[in-house]
């Protein structure tokens, strides 16, 4: 199997729930993970802060830097259908893509030369996890008819859209769908590298997967949310439901602050290590805790509280384990379970837990 050029094109976080489980304020200094881009360009959209991101696959940051240079040189039409999130020709892509080449360095323009079919497709379209779920879409669209999933768009509240969820579009022919999409067997290093599967264990993971589909559908207006009508559709159908960082006001602000985003080839791990103490005061850590063993985990937040003493909040997301905290730093960091569970309720993608915590004041 050829190895994909991307783990994922679309980060699985939604910035709003995010920004207010960090709590996030103008001047905060932010430390997060690249992945495909989103958390720290929606955040850079909406905030003034100076974010760090960081990565341990270059081509992740690559696809970064891509998105950025799009919000810099395109209107937001066309950074949306350079990217992927709009349909596009290839030869349509690629004068984008000359458009944004000036904002490009040329070890980043290298790496697009060598991908360049990912330009002509939509980078977002070609990695691991989207040309997974894309192999099934049009399986899903002709048995559950995409005219009835095409009316949630036309319901005007979560509410509605749950009722017409159950009635319409919660089959046991869906559940079929996902019992096949989400079989370990098939799944694993197909949908996902089999790291991220660490701590899976026996778990159902097409129950799981399903259980949160209403969820999905329901909690959040269906319309404005991206995630969701990519996943359906492969494409955003509504202009407004775009990342924040592809509407106007967002690529306005970007553009102004631009240079308050960091983007480092560097583990998480690392950062901290170079961190001289206050260098960040809110750090987000994804989900980076599903892909790492319960030891290595506990050793990152220890690490946190041992140099980090300006820190006074984190953020950790999660599918497969919601990793303690050491019995050593229960004095310093207290996990806040009850917002997390509330703002995992309003999620645009609703398939994490979300585990807000406060640091106290070193202890000395």
């Amino acid at each position: 199997m050829e190895k994909p050029i991307f783990e994922y094109g679309i980060s699985q976080e939604d910035a709003l729930v995010d920004a207010r489980a960090l709590d996030l304020r103008e001047g905060d200094r932010l430390l997060c993970i690249s992945s495909a881009g989103e958390m720290p360009l929606n955040l850079l959209a909406r905030f003034d802060l100076k974010i760090t991101a960081v990565d341990t696959l270059e081509s992740q940051n690559c696809l970064t830097r891509l998105k950025l240079a799009a919000v810099r040189s395109l209107e937001p039409e066309e950074a949306a259908s350079l990217a992927g999130f709009r349909k596009a020709p290839a030869e349509i892509r690629r004068k984008l893509f000359e458009k944004t080449s000036m904002y490009l360095s040329s070890q980043d323009l290298l790496f697009w030369k060598n991908n360049s079919a990912a330009i002509d497709q939509g980078p977002i379209n070609v990695a691991r996890f989207e040309k997974y779920i894309a192999r099934f879409n049009g399986l899903g669209l002709m048995l559950l008819q995409k005219k009835h999933l095409m009316k949630l768009f036309e319901m005007q509240t979560p509410e509605e859209q749950a009722t017409y969820f159950d009635r319409y579009i919660s089959t046991g022919l869906l559940r079929g769908i996902f019992r096949l999409v989400f079989h370990p067997r098939v799944y694993k290093n197909r949908g996902i590298s089999a790291q991220g599967l660490t701590h899976s264990g026996e778990r159902n993971m097409a129950e799981f997967f399903y259980g949160k589909l209403k969820d999905f559908c329901c909690s959040t207006p269906a319309r404005e949310n991206y995630f969701l009508q990519y996943s359906f559709f492969d494409e955003v159908l509504f202009p407004e439901a775009l990342p924040e960082y592809l509407k106007e006001v967002g690529m306005q602000r970007i553009r102004r602050n631009q240079a308050n985003l960091d983007i480092r080839l560097q583990s998480f791990n690392d950062a901290i290590l170079q961190d001289r103490g206050n260098g960040f005061n809110k750090l987000h850590l994804s989900n980076i805790g599903d892909w790492m063993s319960k030891d290595e985990f506990a050793g990152l937040l220890r690490l946190i509280s041992s140099r980090s003493h300006s820190v006074t909040k984190l953020l950790f997301r999660y599918i497969h384990f919601n990793h303690p905290i050491p019995d050593d730093l229960t004095g310093r960091m207290s996990p806040d379970y009850e917002l997390g569970n509330q703002l995992s309720k309003t999620d645009r993608y609703p398939f994490y837990g979300l585990v807000p915590i406060n640091l106290e004041d070193p202890i000395l």
